[in-house]
């Protein structure tokens, strides 16, 4: 059978197998240092697929006997469940949804660039999907093993599905998934679902407008309504904890702090910049449906403005940094068209200098997801060192134990894990913002029959409750990039638990990473 060249999407093509490439470099990095084993680049992963072992079990939470809701997503851990048990499903769920979104944005480059030659369009469009990737931190999102790449699939799907309509004039069903499903997956992708019914409906779809607010209303509600029903918040509890906006319930304060923190955010001088060129062209622009796209778009930057968050992990402003460069080059496309042709003829230094400014804005706005690239194996190894060894102490141990990340500890550990920070526990969260005094620890610790404790000190103030026994230190043995800090407090709650511990761990540290350090209060002590 002859293969038609015109109908291959080269583009994607090219973009898909600059990824793949990518991704392998990365995956086999990060077994070089890991002894050969493959960690993601966090600690959060862990607690959805540790939560998707207890959904499969028909139970929400981390622990059998207690509900709980750690995860920041709502279905990503539903998603997870069929395959809880393989620790490379999200892995290779990332890969697939990476993957699509490379050829996602390969369509909406086929209806923004048009130069009038079918060899310079595909140059262009290769080039600048080359850069995408590495301009919205694609690979790096697919390492973290978290909802965060098809939080980005669906986000692309639904700028493609506005410009499909301000072509054809249709709305396309697979539009209308996507805008329901966004915030399911992320609820920072309201915003998003919010523009695009709004962009539904000044269209005049009146019907689809509606239809799309109520059941993405009610798929929401419905989920809060569950989890109060279980006696937890109307929110998950990592979502109250890691925004300010959620946890004051939309106060003005916690607003305006938020969007102060946005204007001196790098990434959100980045969205500050897009915004203000789309916010040019709803004013002077002269195609009307893209000054409509315009509007919306810049009222989708301006919720994640005031509610949205940013992070060294380079994963939670990711949505809206690649929705507004989609908007973006859709909308000013034109110009490079236009730049890169004279008289009708393709001008090659025109075309070399679009080129090259196409890679000075990847830079400038990519350069710490660039820089994340090369740092990528170096955060799998923290959380192999740390949090991953935690975890086989904690099965070695096979008693239930207190820690402050809940992640690796908590997956494929029968035991029960009580969550002192409070992701996965709601009392504890409550009583650690409630307490002036660390009691509440050794209460909680005693009702869960708590022997170990393997927390960062500096969390809880550096004091301990009176009774605890310092064991000693987990010292990370490379440069700390994605833990929150390089030495973990081990403690026994009370003397008749100290004996077990201590002779375990003294078998244990024998078989640590050469780099992993574990001092011994006493050796501490004597130093």
């Amino acid at each position: 059978m002859k293969i038609d060249k015109n109908k291959i999407n080269i583009p994607f093509c090219i973009g898909a197998v600059f990824l793949i490439c990518v991704t392998i470099i990365e995956f086999c990095y990060i077994l070089k240092l890991n002894n050969g084993l493959f960690i993601y680049t966090l600690d959060d992963p862990y607690i959805h697929m540790a939560l998707a072992e207890k959904i499969k079990l028909w139970h929400y939470g981390i622990n059998t006997n207690e509900f709980s809701a750690p995860s920041s997503s709502i279905l990503w851990p539903f998603i997870l469940a069929p395959f809880s048990f393989y620790e490379y499903s999200p892995l290779l769920i990332n890969i697939i949804c990476a993957i699509a979104t490379v050829f996602v944005i390969s369509k909406i480059f086929e209806l923004s660039l048009n130069t009038g030659d079918k060899r310079i369009n595909n140059l262009f469009s290769s080039i600048i999907i080359i850069l995408f990737v590495l301009a919205t931190n694609i690979v790096g999102l697919i390492f973290t093993g978290m909802e965060h790449s098809l939080q980005v699939l669906l986000v692309a799907v639904i700028v493609y599905g506005i410009i499909t309509e301000a072509k054809d004039e249709k709305i396309k069903w697979w539009f209308i998934v996507a805008i329901i499903l966004a915030p399911l997956i992320r609820y920072e992708c309201v915003a998003i679902s919010i523009s695009a019914v709004v962009y539904v409906l000044i269209r005049g779809y009146y019907k689809q407008a509606i239809s799309i607010t109520v059941l993405l209303v009610a798929f929401l509600i419905g989920f809060s309504v569950f989890l109060v029903s279980l006696g937890l918040d109307p929110f998950p509890t990592s979502v109250v904890v890691k925004s300010s906006v959620v946890e004051t319930g939309g106060a003005i304060h916690s607003v305006i702090t938020n969007l102060k923190r946005s204007l001196t955010n790098r990434q959100g001088f980045v969205l500050l910049f897009g915004m203000l060129a789309l916010l040019a062209y709803v004013f002077s622009g002269k195609d009307l449906k893209k000054r409509q796209i315009a509007l919306v778009s810049v009222g989708a930057i301006f919720m994640h403005f005031i509610a949205g968050q940013y992070d060294s992990g380079n994963r939670y402003e990711i949505y809206i940094v690649l929705f507004m460069m989609l908007v973006i080059l859709y909308i000013f496309a034109p110009l490079i068209n236009k730049f890169t042709v004279s008289n009708k003829k393709l001008d090659v230094n025109a075309t070399f200098v679009t080129i090259v400014i196409t890679i000075g804005f990847t830079i400038l706005i990519g350069a710490p997801y660039i820089n994340g690239l090369f740092a990528l194996p170096i955060a799998s190894n923290n959380i192999y060192e740390q949090q991953y060894q935690m975890s086989r102490f904690a099965t070695y141990y096979n008693k239930p134990v207190a820690v402050n990340d809940l992640g690796c500890v908590s997956y494929k550990n029968p035991n029960y894990v009580l969550d002192l920070w409070g992701l996965g526990s709601k009392k504890s969260l409550e009583l650690r913002i409630s307490n002036n005094t660390l009691d509440w620890m050794k209460i909680q610790c005693s009702k869960s029959s708590v022997g170990l404790v393997m927390i960062y000190e500096d969390w809880f103030g550096q004091e301990y409750p009176d009774g605890w026994i310092k064991i000693g230190e987990l010292h990370l043995g490379k440069q700390q990039f994605t833990v929150a800090q390089t030495n973990v407090s081990f403690y026994a709650t009370n003397r008749d638990a100290y004996p077990e511990i201590i002779n375990k761990l003294h078998l244990f540290v024998k078989t640590l990473p050469a780099d992993v350090n574990f001092i011994f209060e006493e050796e501490a002590g004597m130093k």
